[in-house]
């Protein structure tokens, strides 16, 4: 019998927390089936357990102004966002789905294209998936915050991840849009 040893230096990810307090008991499981990129960062934003498996809140950062008429948004690399996703800008707002993303461009950012215009978004401004497409005023979050995740982890094909889930802490820089950090009041974010 062969043991295998991975490794992985992590010192370019972003750590968010400064103080942990409370987190979910053993920890949760994480959905990656429905994860783009390779990686869930320290700081995610996790839904409740839905048949035991948490699922991802996906946010993306927004690094350049978004004209009203754009349909191509730059944002932050290590986002989960895949195509298909139906994203908005705020809840409440518009919501449509992504045609493609180019991750190849940049080392900085990445160039998410839309179907439709979702109208003008500022620099720092987010990307937030949806439940479904909403031509009018109706978009909601696809799933409701509950936790944020504490140890960033590798995402793997066809494996869940395991990992903590923290409902009260400190964290710092943690991109939080307003619309998701209503439903996590434990997690004050500076």
């Amino acid at each position: 019998m062969a043991m295998t040893v991975q490794r992985r230096k992590d010192s370019r990810l972003p750590h968010v927390f400064m103080h942990k307090v409370a987190d979910i008991r053993g920890g949760v499981s994480v959905k990656t089936s429905e994860l783009g990129g390779d990686f869930l960062h320290e700081g995610a934003v996790l839904s409740a357990p839905d048949n035991g498996i948490c699922h991802v809140v996906k946010i993306a950062r927004v690094v350049a102004d978004v004209a009203a008429a754009d349909k191509t948004v730059k944002v932050k690399k290590g986002h989960n966002l895949v195509k298909g996703d139906f994203v908005m800008a705020d809840e409440g707002g518009k919501a449509y789905a992504i045609t493609d993303i180019d991750t190849t461009t940049s080392k900085e950012y990445d160039t998410i294209t839309i179907g439709t215009a979702l109208g003008a978004i500022a620099k720092d401004g987010f990307l937030i998936e949806a439940a479904a497409e909403s031509a009018t005023t109706t978009s909601a979050l696809k799933y409701k915050p509950l936790s944020v995740v504490g140890t960033g982890k590798p995402v793997q094909a066809g494996q869940n991840i395991d990992t903590d889930a923290w409902l009260i802490g400190v964290t710092k820089g943690n991109p939080l849009p307003a619309c998701v950090a209503k439903y996590i009041t434990g997690i004050i974010n500076y």
